[in-house]
């Protein structure tokens, strides 16, 4: 058995796309002990039991207290004051992960260090780390542990990471390598090389590259690797070619990447010594030094004895023997600050905090960059949101924390709000976790209702830790409900399985959305984002969007009339496949898994529906290819007693047809030396001239291909076929269809190319045969994560045969699986972290009508590198008078000035007409309406006669329901109307959308 097929690729999936197999195997031999159980000792343990460690043993000898159950969701109020922490969340640690080894251990001593190879001590005292650290550097045995520390204070928490004086980083940025075409090269004493590209290259400055399939200045090929220097958005610089062969053709460059070492320093010397580079990391540019300050105040209270004045002289003491990051002073305020929430723990910092060092510790394995080495953060609330008691006195003991941390005001707020999380995945998990700990929705007019119309999956149970095994195939929101109500029973929590969109409108009504305080997203499609940013911004309502893409985060807050919405900034669309490339002109390993995901579509799924078009004599009939319908005949034609023989046969005829026939049609219509009337040469980059393949039965992708092809044929037929590679073998000696050459078609823009149809074919004998056929077939549906269907055996297999087709370097199993089925890449650590930033600015959303922009932050983050970024968000985007606009060809005045998204016209007219509404604007602005528009309704065009005479004094809800032909729902009072305007100089008038309230 190799070493992939070990792992169980169904439950990693997410996680491999973003490892690679690699890594996963060097992941599921780490050995990791964690001191310190209580509030980021958990989400590290849970983080890496999801991820798949071999083993990790806990620490804590402390005794549970009610104030534990608001920071350790996996302790229960049973084990208060009877068990310590780390036997108390145990059970709950191992059911994650049945494939790791986690235990507890009852003393730490420098054998148990040796037994680990990473040591996390989580909120432990000086003596402690400085001790661990030294056994980790040098230790009797010679082993080099890994060491990482890490805090919480209230909103401030720490990182410091040591991984020895040696450490090699065999993959700093963990991204894919950079590979691109090449168009020309010059001969100069600066060479410039241009890639074929229709935006920006990837490299950058400084990058190695190594040269291949350069015809001409062949030197380059296979030369040592050259460092680049880009010139432009699709060149770069390699230093003296001026003795080279001129380049003639081709050639494609591929990035090296070399290992990096990383020479880490002792926790002792990084105490006065923090930086080497004489600054520490700011995740903040709005908070200057804040890093440096917050050095000196937590190592102070780290040597002091927690008291404020021993805190304060060891900050000043060590500041001013500092032989690194010395301050002018420590700030006053901060140190107050600081001094206010050393004692708490929280739910957002212990998810920030969990996720990254969680993702620190398994660095240790050479991939991506370890923190360099130490990480200061301060989430430390506004002022405006400090305000109540803050004794704890009325509330929950498991609150305390809180509580004490930002008083009863907003304690009370958290209780009592109504909130909705759109998504129950990773992302919903970690907000349902941090939300139920934080004790949302827990007093009479609070609510935590959470919508996922989804099922859970194996796939899920690595990353959306709410989930196990047992609940395979159950409702997502249901499931995180009930694991939510286990972390706090007090709760109260509304499942609903129902998508949010348009069609659900008559459920997420007026009145749900009224009724909330606050949206949370955690989908994973920009349509869904979008619809639920309209209604927030419809309703006003604050709400905090993220998402994660393996190591990548970000999270974005959206606040009524405060800031952008979430539609106003949106990423570029992603880019497509020209269906040319697919079809004919593939140059990456990505169109030829995408080439197979349209032939399996084809085949699988296409064909059963072409039966059903022709036995209803639909449209388009005429248009199915003659091969096409010989195909669905030979599969109609298929009895029980000899399917097996006819599908192996059939399968066969499909590799002759793809690898071979159409190759060779390729190249019969267009050879390799064929030139076009303008002389250049057709099988020039990025076109990769094509070689056919020969039948070899010994091949074991050519093997792969037909059983897999023969598997899903059977299926389609509700058939049981038993097929080996002995099967396959048997095919020795079938006489394929031989190459008859056709007429292809070059189109006007040299890409694409269409075969000409025979009109010499009678397709009516075919299309009457199935058409009376008794037999049926299945439409098959792709499914990814379904180890026993052949599906992606399918794709795999057929892309490596494409790939040798093209000589494009072939990828594995997995990768092809991550693509066809557009797996996102996702693990557990990312989520955590992103689940924490989300929840602060939860926390200040919820009081925003306290707070200015100033007091937001947007974050995009990446684990690998690794890069945090914190900035205050956009204003929204005011709607300005224009000279020129491009879709009126004209200008364009905005009234009343300036408006943005989140103002809307509010007009009340019960039982109102359309005269009734074009007077109100009239009133109300002095302009013309020209048009007026209910979604995609048009119910008012002064341009047509007909609604000049007929709809002016109709009511505008009876219009609405007779154009739209379906009643207005019984608990809507109000329409959504755009209106078109002009003013008295004709001039195009933009208002803000109308709320027709006609009751």
């Amino acid at each position: 058995m190799s070493f992939e097929e070990k792992i169980d690729t169904n439950l990693y999936s997410r996680q491999i796309g973003t490892f690679g197999f690699d890594m996963m195997g060097k992941l599921q031999k780490l050995n990791v002990l964690i001191i310190g159980m209580k509030s980021t000792g958990i989400e590290i343990a849970k983080n890496l039991a999801l991820m798949g460690v071999e083993s990790i043993k806990i620490f804590d000898n402390d005794i549970v207290q009610k104030r534990d159950l608001g920071v350790n969701y996996f302790v229960r109020a049973g084990s208060v004051g009877k068990e310590t922490i780390a036997s108390a969340c145990l059970n709950n640690l191992k059911d994650l992960n049945r494939n790791v080894d986690i235990k507890v251990i009852n003393t730490v001593n420098e054998d148990l260090v040796l037994e680990n190879d990473v040591v996390v001590c989580c909120d432990q005292k000086i003596e402690v780390l400085k001790s661990l650290n030294r056994i980790c550097r040098a230790n009797s045995a010679g082993k080099r542990v890994g060491f990482i520390a890490c805090d919480t204070f209230g909103m401030i928490g720490s990182v410091f990471v040591d991984f020895g004086d040696n450490f090699i980083s065999f993959d700093p940025t963990g991204t894919e390598l950079k590979t691109g075409i090449i168009e020309s090269i010059t001969n100069d004493k600066e060479g410039l090389v241009t890639l074929i590209t229709d935006g920006v290259i990837d490299f950058q400055t400084g990058d190695y590259v190594r040269f291949s399939e350069i015809e001409g200045m062949t030197e380059l090929n296979n030369k040592e690797p050259v460092q680049i220097k880009v010139n432009s958005k699709n060149s770069f610089l390699i230093g003296d070619l001026s003795h080279y062969s001129p380049h003639t053709s081709g050639g494609l460059v591929t990035e090296v990447r070399y290992p990096k070492r990383i020479e880490f320093r002792s926790f002792e010397d990084c105490v006065l010594n923090p930086s080497s580079t004489g600054c520490l990391y700011t995740i903040d540019y709005s908070l200057a030094n804040r890093a440096e300050q917050l050095h000196w105040i937590v190592m102070g209270y780290k040597h002091g004895n927690g008291d404020p004045k021993s805190t304060l002289t060891n900050a000043q003491l060590m500041n001013s023997n500092a032989k690194s990051c010395a301050v002018e002073s420590v700030e006053e305020e901060l140190f107050k600050s600081f001094m206010s929430q050393v004692n708490f723990k929280v739910p957002p910092l212990a998810s920030f905090i969990g996720g990254i060092v969680a993702h620190e510790v398994i660095k240790f394995t050479g991939k991506y960059h370890p923190i360099n080495q130490w990480l200061y953060v301060d989430f430390s609330l506004p002022r405006e949101m400090l305000s109540g008691d803050f004794s704890g006195r009325g509330f929950d003991e498991r609150y305390f924390d809180q509580v004490s941390l930002w008083g009863s005001d907003l304690q009370n707020k958290l209780q009592n709000s109504k909130i909705f999380i759109v998504g129950a995945g990773a992302l919903g998990c970690e907000f349902l976790k941090n939300f139920a700990l934080l004790g949302c929705g827990s007093q009479p007019d609070g609510l935590l209702t959470i919508t996922d119309n989804d099922r859970i999956e194996v796939s899920n149970i690595s990353r959306q830790f709410l989930f196990r095994t047992r609940h395979v195939g159950l409702a997502k929101s249901s499931v995180a409900c009930e694991s939510a109500l286990e972390i706090n029973p007090s709760i109260k929590v509304k499942p609903l399985e129902i998508r949010v969109g348009e069609d659900t409108e008559d459920i997420f009504d007026e009145h749900f959305w009224s009724s909330l305080n606050i949206v949370v997203n955690a989908l994973d499609n920009v349509q869904a984002r979008q619809y639920v940013d309209g209604r927030c911004v419809w309703y006003e309502k604050p709400l905090v969007e993220s998402g994660t893409l393996g190591t990548l985060g970000n999270v974005q807050v959206v606040i009524p009339h405060v800031t952008q919405s979430y539609s106003e900034s949106q990423d570029p669309p992603e880019t497509s496949i020209p269906l040319c490339t697919l079809k004919h002109f593939p140059y990456q390993v990505e169109h030829t898994i995408e080439w197979a995901r349209d032939v399996f579509e084809g085949l699988f799924t296409q064909i059963p529906l072409d039966i059903k078009k022709i036995r209803q004599n639909d449209e388009g009939v005429a248009e199915i290819p003659y091969e096409r319908l010989e195909l669905i005949s030979k599969l109609l034609k298929c009895t029980p007693k000899d399917v097996k023989e006819n599908l192996l046969r059939i399968s066969s005829e499909l590799f002759n047809l793809h690898f071979v026939n159409n190759i060779q049609q390729l190249l019969n219509s267009f050879p390799k030396d064929h030139v076009l009337s303008d002389g250049q040469r057709f099988w020039s980059p990025p076109k990769r001239p094509p070689t056919p393949l020969t039948f070899d039965l010994n091949d074991k992708i050519v093997q792969l291909f037909i059983l897999s092809t023969t598997k899903i044929f059977a299926s389609m037929m509700n058939m049981d076929v038993d097929v080996v590679e002995s099967d396959v073998l048997s095919l020795r000696g079938l006489r394929l269809p031989e190459f008859q050459p056709r007429v292809l078609k070059l189109s006007q823009d040299k890409l694409n190319v269409e075969v000409q149809s025979d009109t010499t074919t009678d397709n009516d004998p075919l299309l009457h045969e199935i058409a009376h056929s008794n037999r049926t077939l299945d439409a098959v549906e792709f499914e990814k994560d379904d180890e026993t269907n052949y599906h992606i055996e399918f794709i795999w297999s057929a892309s490596v045969l494409r790939c040798r087709n093209y000589a494009i370097k072939e990828c594995d199993k997995m990768k092809a699986k991550l693509i066809s089925g557009k797996i996102i890449p996702a693990i557990a650590t990312t989520t955590a972290m992103i689940g924490g930033l989300v929840t602060i600015e939860f926390l200040k959303a919820l009081c925003y009508r306290n707070l200015k922009i100033t007091h937001f932050r947007n974050a995009f983050a990446c684990l690998a590198t690794p890069i945090w970024l914190q900035s205050e968000p956009l204003p929204p985007i005011p709607t300005k008078d224009k000279d020129y606009d491009p879709v009126t060809c004209g200008p364009v005045r905005a009234l009343p000035p300036n408006f943005t998204v989140w103002n809307k016209l509010i007009v009340l007219i019960p039982n109102g007409t359309v005269k009734q509404l074009i007077d109100w604007i009239r009133s109300k602005f002095n302009i013309e309406v020209i048009i007026l528009s209910a979604g995609n309704l048009c119910i008012y065009n002064s341009f047509l006669p007909q609604h000049r005479n007929e709809r002016l004094n109709a009511v505008i809800t009876e219009l609405v329901e007779k154009l739209g032909k379906k009643k207005i729902g019984v608990g809507c009072s109000h329409l959504v109307i755009d209106a078109s305007c002009t003013d008295s100089d004709d001039v195009d008038v933009v208002i803000p959308t109308i709320k027709f309230q006609f009751k």
